[in-house]
């Protein structure tokens, strides 16, 4: 993977996560309880296979390109 490509799915996958993060929260506003445990059980996963597929074969090619937050 080029660094050009890599640094711009970067930003694309922080994004992501970003807005993944949005969507978490707003799952927590769901009632009744048993809707929202059906949306928030997936949203573990999601943000798993984010970081783990996308996030850190990222870094392991360029690791310079982890954000500093």
């Amino acid at each position: 993977m080029d660094r050009q490509i890599a640094t711009e799915l970067m930003q694309e996958v922080l994004k992501l996560s970003a807005q993944l993060n949005v969507i978490i929260h707003k799952v927590q506003e769901i009632s009744p309880e048993s809707e929202r445990k059906e949306f928030d059980k997936h949203m573990g996963p999601m943000m798993a296979a984010c970081d783990e597929h996308l996030f850190r074969p990222i870094l392991r090619h360029y690791p310079d390109l982890e954000p500093h937050w």
